[in-house]
């Protein structure tokens, strides 16, 4: 036992080291909701100031641990966000990128981290990230219990056939394909780090999101709450889908919580 507690212990600095790799030359963005989010909230890299709330709404809070999802590399800290009195608790937060996306025949792709806490009451509870128009996570039009794809606010839903599970983290992968007129979305669900893009996922292409300059977190819950880590934007799938071997990922996450 104690021979395998000290391979460990020798382990770490390269787990670490594995954990903490620069950002890929072409990823846009990157946030990982550091332990500072949000009394400053300008972690991260690729972004124009830090993030804000709305006035008149909750907001999401800081945690110390990330979530962790295997072969899939994160730094400590992620945001939560629960229900309080009056019912729901709507929390919502915004950050500029940088560098907008959006231009006519250019190709973006996006990932977070998701955790639902749950059980999920009867009612319309939502959360994910928007861009512009488009909404990526647990819808609330329907009571819906899966992750989808659709307009900001309901309309044009595409389900991932894939349940939103209860403290279960889910990586969400988003190919934006900006197109004149309409754009072209496609959503996986779970897909593996460190293989290549998925061939198929499910496929929104009636809403013309425009120029995107900034990035927002939602959450509306009854008696569940919800947690978001690792937001990356980049213009290859492995930019936003990065991976560390297994088990180094496993001793990543012990060493983030």
């Amino acid at each position: 036992m104690r021979k395998t507690f000290d391979v460990v212990l020798n382990l770490m600095p390269v787990i670490l080291a594995l954990a903490s790799q620069p950002i890929h030359a072409t990823q846009l963005a990157y946030e990982g909701f550091t332990p500072s989010f949000p009394v400053y909230a300008n972690g991260g890299t690729g972004f124009n100031g830090p993030w804000t709330g709305t006035p008149g709404y909750g907001s999401f809070v800081p945690l110390d641990g990330s979530l962790c999802y295997l072969r899939f590399p994160s730094s400590a800290g992620s945001i939560t966000a629960s229900p309080s009195n009056p019912l729901p608790a709507f929390a919502v937060a915004q950050r500029l990128l940088a560098q907008s996306i959006g231009a006519d025949n250019t190709t973006v792709y996006i990932s977070f981290l998701i955790q639902p806490t749950g059980p999920f009451s009867n009612q319309d509870e939502y959360f994910g990230i928007s861009l512009n128009g488009l909404f990526i996570g647990k819808p609330g039009m329907g009571a819906s219990t899966q992750y989808v794809i659709e307009n900001y606010g309901g309309g044009g839903q595409v389900p991932s056939g894939k349940q939103v599970a209860p403290r279960r983290t889910t990586l969400l992968v988003v190919k934006a394909q900006f197109l004149p007129g309409d754009d072209q979305f496609t959503l996986y669900v779970d897909p593996m780090p460190g293989q290549p893009e998925p061939a198929t996922g499910v496929t929104k292409s009636d809403l013309d999101v425009g120029t995107v300059l900034s990035i927002i977190v939602v959450s509306a819950m009854f008696t569940s709450g919800v947690t978001l880590d690792e937001i990356r934007i980049g213009t290859t799938y492995a930019d936003v889908v990065p991976n560390i071997p297994f088990p180094a990922s496993i001793f990543a996450c012990l060493a983030d919580n």
